[in-house]
């Protein structure tokens, strides 16, 4: 459910009323938007929820998650631990909009069970806007820095803003804008369904579309990728998915982010490099670099996820010699 249907995205427990045949919150009197996280939205004409709402007293909601990847790695866990479900961001999309061609800058941040605080996938400022051309075009993603934890729902706060549409004075710069609510709590009442979802949001001058994966009994996946022989620079894409959900999670294409550099012991700084896996799943990593103008060299490795530690193996792909390393950690306070 999204915050562009006039609704809150989550009401209070007690003011819950479900419809039991399509699970829809029922829609509340206008007046009981709090003004401090709601705006008027004109594309649907009242004011929607555009941020995150409950303890929104003793919340900052600008203060960003301390928690990184990679904490519960060096531990040991006793026989039946359970688990934490978790969720992955395929992609997101600006599927229709007012403008034609967008420059588009803004936030979207996730907020889970973990800390409630913000966890940045989507960060440009005005002077360093990405191009969307077209629907088919994805937002270039930077995180989720560590596994997201839910246990009950995840949050997701979009700010998108848009600037200088072929050359036109934008009057209202906001380009997509709400509160998505992933529940999870009704997603367990179900049998799994290994599948990519997508939540709309239908707001200010577009549709955004969010695409993920709900992943149960999941670990926390820390990719590295370290060139061992070959240029410094990397051209090419590196992607995980899984063997039940075999999209692909683009954890970098030079095509859209530009080559990258390799740094301190051949290390590859991606943007993207968590990824939540089930325990019953396998994680699968591939590579495909560029061998000259056209071609591609792929290397893939397949790993079986863990509670702690990690696992590596190296591939040849074209010019370049890779060890390819995951790290493991269960999702946890």
């Amino acid at each position: 459910m999204a915050g562009g249907d006039c609704s809150p995205v989550a009401a209070a427990a007690a003011a819950r009323k479900w419809d039991h045949e399509e699970y829809r919150f029922e829609t509340p009197e206008e007046d009981s938007l709090d003004p401090r996280f709601s705006e008027y939205d004109p594309k649907q004409g009242c004011f929607i929820y555009v941020r995150y709402f409950f303890d929104g007293d003793k919340l900052d909601l600008d203060e960003e998650s301390p928690a990184g990847p990679m904490r519960h790695t060096g531990k040991i866990f006793k026989e039946g631990f359970r688990l934490k479900n978790s969720v992955n961001v395929v992609s997101i999309k600006i599927v229709s909009s007012d403008y034609g061609p967008l420059n588009v800058y803004g936030t979207i941040i996730a907020r889970d069970s973990l800390d409630q605080k913000c966890v940045y996938i989507f960060r440009h400022d005005q002077d360093d806007c990405q191009l969307i051309s077209s629907k088919d075009d994805s937002l270039i993603l930077i995180g989720q820095k560590r596994g997201f934890m839910v246990c009950d729902d995840i949050f997701f706060e979009i700010n998108l803003k848009v600037k200088d549409v072929h050359g036109r004075t934008v009057h209202d710069a906001r380009l997509s804008k709400g509160l998505m609510e992933v529940d999870a709590i009704r997603r367990l009442e179900f049998d799994p369904r290994y599948v990519v979802e997508t939540e709309t949001l239908v707001s200010m001058h577009s549709i955004l579309d969010l695409n993920y994966t709900f992943v149960r009994r999941s670990v926390e996946g820390t990719v590295e990728v370290r060139i061992l022989q070959g240029p410094d620079e990397f051209h090419g894409k590196i992607a995980a998915s899984t063997t039940s959900i075999p999209c692909d999670i683009v954890l970098h294409d030079s095509k859209v982010s530009g080559a990258l550099t390799a740094g301190d012991n051949g290390v590859l700084q991606m943007a993207r490099r968590v990824v939540g896996v089930s325990v019953d799943e396998i994680l699968v990593l591939t590579v495909a670099a560029a061998v000259g103008d056209y071609k591609l060299s792929v290397g893939t490795v397949e790993f079986t996820p863990r509670r702690n530690g990690y696992d590596a193996e190296i591939i040849i792909c074209g010019n370049y010699h890779m060890l390819l390393k995951a790290t493991w950690s269960i999702v946890y306070f």
